[in-house]
């Protein structure tokens, strides 16, 4: 057994452990190894190096189980998972080993109840230690684990005669499905509950390091002006997969490679930024909203002739969801410290800032949401531009605007629940190159992006990289993103492609920096076969028809942006092929999933969010 447990912990793959587990299961039948030198076998296959480094832990958790069988597994190491189990969850998370708690969990026997409580009696005391962003942040993988042993835990004779166990990182919600022994609720609880802590460490990064929000008064000089934003788009070559994800950037750094693009959309004759925002005093105290986006168009006033209680109901009916077309604009007012979060008299709160009148604000997108180009995001960024200079903040201005704006703004979309990362709004800044490689190092702090500009020919990227809007749209996550529970759960088949997407970002962008879009087109295609072993539901039949003849025939390889399963294709044309390939998308719509598709024509946009004001006509 000595040398078995020598061996288990040098080896890097199943194979050449097939023998030795055969010699470890019949040494157990025969009783040749003892209690202690099981315990030592138990440590050393979890915390095997080499096993983590290929992710090959839980395939050899699960061969030595099964050469067992389910009754001698219990009979043999049961006592030694019951000593080890708690103990060695601890130390996977809080060393942050890229080890599965589903496949240590898979070391649990069949009628492993003693164990599993034992288990999240452990984490409850290893997170009462914790303090501050490490207990956000360790929590949200503790909590992986709660909800996947109380799906172990469901048998309602459990918990009879015994209280549920409680832990540190549990919010109300789960404390009270805790008191009244709600455990078939408590696994999509502990889900919610990884979005939350989060968010809630966003939040307290953000608070570290800036300023509350702290509105003042609209000038009189500014009374009869007109501001309005601009805003190109961001194509996203390479996230990484989601490396901006907040835990993920704090933890192992996170890259990012997105181009800020402008659209020729209809009624136009040349491509221009597709989102605007626009912001007018009034002369009366009201707040009158618009917004007018592909896909919808709503209003929403709130004025001093109505009943101030129930207007400010209404007002804030989006915290009750629904209200897709204004709860960006309206959250961001209670962010910006222009309406306050309880509001009860909204016109109040407007008049008093801008000079006892009012405030409209009309928002438009030429996208829908859901396009992969990062529209929300670049839309809560906008909105928040336009606010912070009508209210004197620094973030309005240009030299106050990078990075604070775009920080804010993903704490505005979490805080309406949408799981944006730091990349996303971070595509609508402005400078040399319309193209912007980003670098986020850990940090125990907030994550600080490093911004390079990649100097390209932008004629031969427009020629070259074709951009197809699939007419197929998807929405943005609101639940537990699956590349975020592949990575907390270090998921052995997904959070390879994980570590994998970290490694071939760097060659994209030098492809791109050197002009070889041959190169590009195969590592895009890469990239994109990674985000499919992430997330599976990334693609379907009909995005799969993009990658497949006669498209395939025309193209030296591509991707989807944002998170796929519709949007936008982004397609590397073989060099002579760029007419064919258009033309081979165009007759695409003839294909039902592909009606309301098109080839888009769009250009390179270095400007970026562009505010200008001028007097209102």
């Amino acid at each position: 057994m000595p040398s078995a447990i020598e061996h288990l912990a040098e080896a890097r793959s199943l194979e050449g452990l097939l023998p030795l587990l055969d010699d470890i299961a019949r040494e157990a039948r025969e009783e040749k190894s003892s209690k202690a030198e099981r315990r030592a076998l138990l440590r050393a296959l979890v915390l095997s190096p080499g096993l983590s480094s290929t992710l090959a832990t839980g395939a050899v958790v699960d061969a030595l189980v099964d050469r067992l069988g389910a009754e001698d597994w219990l009979e043999h190491f049961g006592p030694a998972v019951d000593k080890e189990l708690p103990g060695l969850l601890v130390q996977t998370i809080d060393e942050r080993l890229d080890v599965g708690h589903e496949d240590i969990l898979g070391l649990v026997p069949v009628d492993g109840v003693r164990v599993l409580l034992a288990i999240l009696k452990g984490l409850g005391q290893y997170t009462e230690a914790l303090q501050g962003s490490r207990r956000r942040l360790l929590g949200m993988r503790v909590a992986m684990v709660c909800g996947a042993a109380f799906r172990r835990l469901q048998d309602d004779r459990i918990w009879r005669r015994r209280g549920v166990p409680a832990c540190s990182i549990d919010g109300g919600e789960i404390q009270d499905l805790k008191e009244q022994k709600a455990v078939a609720d408590l696994p999509a609880a502990y889900e919610k509950r990884v979005n939350q802590l989060q968010r809630a460490d966003l939040r307290r990064a953000l608070e570290a390091v800036r300023a509350p929000a702290d509105p003042r008064p609209l000038p009189e000089a500014d009374f009869d002006k007109l501001f309005e934003v601009h805003s190109p788009l961001r194509l996203g070559i390479s996230s990484a997969n989601a490396s901006d994800n907040h835990i993920r950037s704090k933890e192992q750094g996170g890259k990012t490679l997105n181009v800020g693009i402008d659209l020729r959309t209809s009624g136009l004759d040349a491509p221009a930024p597709p989102l605007t925002v626009t912001a007018r005093r009034l002369a009366e105290p009201r707040l009158v909203l618009r917004s007018h986006s592909a896909e919808f168009v709503a209003d929403f006033e709130v004025n001093t002739k109505g009943d101030a209680a129930a207007q400010s109901g209404l007002f804030f009916s989006y915290r009750r969801g629904g209200d897709e077309a204004l709860r960006m604009v309206k959250q961001a007012l209670v962010h910006t410290g222009i309406v306050g979060a309880d509001s009860v008299d909204i016109a109040g709160d407007i008049g008093a800032l801008f000079g006892g009148g009012g405030l409209e604000i009309v928002t438009a997108s030429a996208v829908q949401q859901g396009s992969g180009l990062g529209t929300s995001s670049i839309l809560a960024a906008a909105i928040l531009k336009i606010l912070y200079r009508l209210t004197g903040q620094p973030a309005g201005t240009d030299d106050g605007e990078y990075p604070d704006l775009y920080d804010q703004s993903v704490l505005l979309e979490q805080s309406i629940g949408l799981n944006s990362g730091w990349q996303d709004a971070r595509g609508a800044r402005g400078g040399p190159s319309a193209v912007k490689d980003f670098y986020a190092p850990p940090t125990d702090g907030l994550p600080t992006p490093e911004l390079t500009y990649v100097d390209v020919d932008a004629e031969l990227f427009q020629r070259r990289v074709v951009l197809f809007d699939t007419g197929i749209a998807r929405g943005a996550t609101r639940g537990l993103n699956v590349v975020m529970e592949a990575y907390l759960g270090r998921h052995r088949h997904r959070y390879g492609a994980i570590r994998e997407s970290l490694a071939i970002h760097d060659d994209m962008v030098e492809a791109l920096r050197a002009g070889d879009y041959r190169q590009l087109g195969q590592m895009a295609s890469r990239y994109w076969q990674l985000r499919c072993i992430l997330d599976p539901e990334a693609t379907n039949p009909a995005i799969q028809h993009l990658f497949e003849a006669p498209v395939a025939d025309l193209i030296e390889g591509g991707t989807l942006t944002g998170a796929g399963g519709g949007g936008f294709g982004l397609l590397i044309a073989r060099s002579g092929e760029e007419d064919s390939l258009r033309e081979c998308l165009h007759k695409l719509k003839e294909k039902r999933p592909f009606s309301r598709s098109a080839v888009v024509d769009y250009q390179l946009d270095a400007k970026g969010l562009q505010l200008t004001e001028r007097p209102d006509r």
